[in-house]
């Protein structure tokens, strides 16, 4: 808890006057004073705000996921769940559910790589709080080639909005072990 400024000058002051130069040698009151001054330079440096990050230990947010295995017969309208984690500053991104919520508001960077099979699809959206934002195409039907596709997004995103890639038109196959990877950042 941070108290108004003039409070803790107050106290401050009534500690130095009423203590004159004992305040340095009791342990007590040196920590004491140690913590007035910590106090006050929070109210003076903020505005009254507290200062501890809100996402992370250095206040980025981010993540980067992929799928430790291939994905078949995904269905229409289902999450595409990525199932490891390889950063994942502020927490965000839910690997049990495939959801990423935003820890804080601002403009977030999104994207995501597809790479399907020979002969199959793997069609994708991105979805934020249930509307589709962009969508990803990966289409190999009638191929003999593996088809990647990628696509990305900009978006201005409310603290705890939600964001996650759900299939469109089915998912017969995507490839996973690094080849199809979702991504995201607060700018």
């Amino acid at each position: 808890m941070h108290f108004p400024n003039l409070i803790l000058t107050a106290i401050l002051t009534s500690i130095l006057m009423s203590g004159g130069s004992c305040h340095k040698s009791c342990s007590r009151n040196a920590n004491l004073m140690k913590s007035i001054q910590y106090q006050l330079k929070l109210v003076k440096d903020n505005d009254g705000k507290c200062d501890c990050p809100s996402t992370s230990s250095s206040g980025k947010v981010g993540f980067l996921v992929f799928n430790s295995g291939h994905l078949k017969n995904i269905g229409n309208g289902a999450i595409v769940v990525y199932d490891t984690v390889t950063t994942n500053l502020g927490g965000g991104y839910d690997k049990s559910t495939g959801v990423f919520t935003a820890t804080v508001e601002g403009l977030y960077y999104f994207t995501w790589t597809v790479l399907t099979y020979p002969g199959k699809s793997f069609h994708t959206q991105l979805i934020l709080n249930d509307n589709v934002v962009a969508r990803n195409h990966a289409g190999a039907s009638g191929m003999s080639t593996f088809m990647p596709s990628s696509q990305s997004a900009v978006l201005q995103m409310k603290k705890n909005n939600k964001v996650s890639i759900r299939i469109h038109s089915g998912g017969s196959y995507m490839n996973g072990e690094k080849w199809s990877t979702f991504s995201g950042f607060k700018i």
